[in-house]
């Protein structure tokens, strides 16, 4: 009998995480955000968040997996979409969308 195992509706796999990791690691480094952290959402899924501050760092957005769309969804600050589909897709908008509100 073999076990069954109940995944989160918005599993983000291993490859994808470093990718993740590494993107967060690149705006950080350009001085676009101050901090990557992994989160759960209420459904026990990952969630990657970008924050940004000095002294009180603020999320600025994050971005989670849709296994009923098959997508990556990439949400600002304000709940609002930035992007969904591939994940090098939704990295690549996510980048124009700090170009955009670099301060």
């Amino acid at each position: 009998m073999s076990d069954i195992i109940n995944l989160p509706d918005n599993f983000i796999g291993k490859e994808d995480k470093e990718k993740l990791k590494s993107f967060g690691g690149h705006t950080i480094a350009l001085g676009r955000a101050t901090l990557w952290h992994w989160a759960k959402d209420e459904h026990g899924g990952d969630v990657f968040e970008i924050y940004r501050g000095h002294e009180h760092d603020i999320l600025t957005m994050s971005i989670n997996r849709d296994r009923e769309l098959d997508a990556f969804c990439a949400i600002d600050e304000d709940g609002k979409m930035i992007a969904s589909g591939t994940l090098e897709s939704v990295l690549a908008s996510v980048e124009k969308y700090f170009e955009r509100i670099d301060y």
